[in-house]
């Protein structure tokens, strides 16, 4: 059984009280799995400027061509 659409607890509670006892214990284990998992950490936004003035010294070649 798959359900594809959003659904409320009570329905999805129907939903499992349906499922054949094979297909439960198929759900338990992607359940226990699932929780197992680590979930990334949402990523921080980053603010610019912070970088501001930490470069202090850059040659005076800088853009010069490289030799090859």
């Amino acid at each position: 059984m798959e359900l594809t659409v959003q659904v409320g607890f009570e329905e999805l509670l129907q939903a499992v009280e349906k499922l054949s006892p094979e297909e439960k214990k198929a759900l338990q284990v992607v359940l226990a799995t699932e929780t197992l998992k680590e979930r990334p950490e949402p990523a921080i936004e980053r603010k610019l400027g912070t970088m501001k003035g930490l470069v202090t010294y850059m040659a005076d070649d800088f853009d010069a061509p490289l030799d090859d």
